[in-house]
């Protein structure tokens, strides 16, 4: 989705109040695997002091990997887009190509879908933590000293005294 800033006066806005997807291919090697249900609402607009003022609510399902059982799970979210851009700034000129005077709102809305992604997320509460010479959490008792480490541990207690 982009936005010919040509057409685009002062304090004259672009409103947006729309279903929107995404490419396929953005979700090559990402945690995200599917958004679903994404709505964009809000508006763009230059402000008096010729500064691109962007008020962007984005709300939808983004589909996630589970962390312990890599099921799919769906994780709503809801995000706030308030920035402004002075078109020199070298940050902005990522979305803005300069030539055409046109911005790219889709590369602003993933950045900041995949700003929301949870680092851990499982919808899992009685699943397999152990099994056979395998635990997915420490279950030992802090007290215990592995004994290859037994001698290391000797020879600090000494340097302490």
């Amino acid at each position: 989705m982009q936005i010919e800033l040509n057409n685009l006066e002062i304090n004259d806005k672009f409103e947006y109040n729309q279903k929107i997807e995404f490419d396929k291919s953005i979700y090559h090697n990402k945690e995200i695997k599917d958004i679903k249900e994404a709505y964009l609402k809000g508006y763009i607009y230059y402000n008096s002091a010729e500064i691109l003022e962007i008020n962007l609510n984005v709300e939808g399902i983004m589909v996630l990997r589970d962390s312990v059982t890599l099921e799919p799970i769906d994780y709503p979210f809801n995000i706030k887009i308030n920035e402004e851009y002075s078109l020199n700034e070298e940050y902005f000129k990522e979305y803005y190509e300069k030539e055409q005077n046109i911005l790219d709102i889709m590369a602003i809305l993933w950045e900041n879908i995949v700003l929301e992604v949870p680092m851990h997320l499982t919808n899992t509460k009685d699943a397999k933590l152990s099994g056979d010479g395998w635990s997915l959490g420490s279950n030992k008792n802090d007290e215990e000293i592995d004994p290859r480490l037994a001698k290391l541990t000797e020879l600090l207690d000494e340097r302490k005294e």
